[in-house]
């Protein structure tokens, strides 16, 4: 294995978490941590030479060490290392790296980086390294509450994980806050329950906005009307809020078409089967494909509204927001009237 090992990405919890892994194969040596975070040419040099002293210095105590550049801007494009005086500096530092003793091990983090510059080049062809893909951002989600379950002995049901995902956003730092705090919930013994995250966690206001989303399809109108005044506190438009409403009700309508006798991966798998040319290649998660979707979270979806109402409700949320681009003020009162649709069914 080569003496370097570098993780980066574009999201610091992931390259964080997953670095954090890592340095648990080196739980028997010594380790140096550096903070990697530097803004002058004199900042720069003086972490670039304690790094190399770190590597250069054994523990008295143990007979290997590891030394960690902890979330560092190094490879980023308006780093120091990229100016005239930064360069000779990163690479005198590159070549001291060519010349590390045995039984060293320098592990960096690096959010962000430029892959195009001859620093990165020459840092990964040094290197055993690793790049946190967002497009895989669901897995590195899923490995984070992996942890965060092992950590504080308490599982959590997959329905229950999907549905923290939404209400969160998706944001890992906050996903790993609020698990601890479910954790406390349950006393540290037992599994999360959908239950649980559905009366305990939150609903970031964000474009995903999902309380209002929610009583909407349960027919639950003093809810939905209670959550949309609750957003439009927070929000002064409604488009955010219709483009959720959209998605959800792309998914509805799929549903109802497809007339599953219960939702799960073998009965979606099937359906995929027989509908594959009409929708094509399964790519990106989106609400205009069904199979896309994750089955636990398409399970818990639930309405009674009729397929010829969901048909209705999607023009509706179309005319809508066709008039909210000309009268955006009247956004929540427009949202309101879509409660006529509960008497309907």
């Amino acid at each position: 294995m080569k003496p370097i090992r570098l993780v980066f990405g574009s999201n610091e919890f992931f390259v964080e978490s997953r670095t954090k892994a890592l340095l648990e194969d080196y739980s028997q040596w010594a380790l140096e941590t550096f903070d990697g975070a530097f803004h002058t040419i004199n900042e720069l040099k003086q972490t670039l030479d304690h790094v190399l002293t770190g590597l250069q210095t054994m523990d008295f105590f143990a007979s290997q060490k590891c030394v960690w550049l902890r979330a560092t801007n190094l490879l980023a494009s308006d780093s120091p290392a990229l100016t005239e005086g930064g360069k000779a500096i990163a690479e005198r530092w590159i070549e001291g790296l060519r010349k590390l003793p045995k039984g060293v091990q320098l592990v960096i983090s690096a959010v962000p980086v430029d892959k195009r510059t001859t620093l990165f080049k020459t840092l990964q062809g040094l290197s055993e390294w690793e790049e946190l893909d967002d497009k895989q951002s669901e897995l590195y989600l899923t490995e984070i509450i992996q942890q965060c379950s092992k950590q504080l002995s308490v599982g959590i049901e997959a329905d229950a994980r999907e549905l923290l995902f939404q209400k969160l956003n998706k944001q890992p730092r906050a996903i790993a806050n609020e698990f601890e705090k479910l954790a406390c919930f349950k006393a540290f013994q037992g599994s999360i329950t959908y239950d649980d995250v559905l009366q305990c966690t939150p609903t970031w206001a964000n474009d995903e906005f999902f309380e209002p989303v929610e009583a909407f399809y349960e027919q639950n109108e003093t809810r939905y009307l209670r959550s949309l005044r609750d957003y439009f506190i927070l929000k002064n438009e409604a488009r955010a809020l219709l483009s959720a409403l959209q998605n959800r009700n792309r998914l509805h309508i799929q549903l109802a078409a497809l007339k599953l006798p219960s939702v799960s991966k073998v009965s979606l798998d099937k359906a995929y089967a027989r509908y594959q040319e009409t929708y094509g290649p399964i790519n990106d998660k989106n609400s205009f494909c069904i199979f896309s979707q994750n089955p636990w979270y398409l399970s818990r979806i639930k309405t009674r509204f009729s397929l010829k109402t969901l048909l209705e409700i999607q023009k509706e949320l179309v005319t809508v927001f066709d008039r909210t681009l000309s009268h955006p003020k009247y956004g929540e009162d427009w949202l309101k009237h879509l409660a006529r649709f509960f008497a309907a069914e």
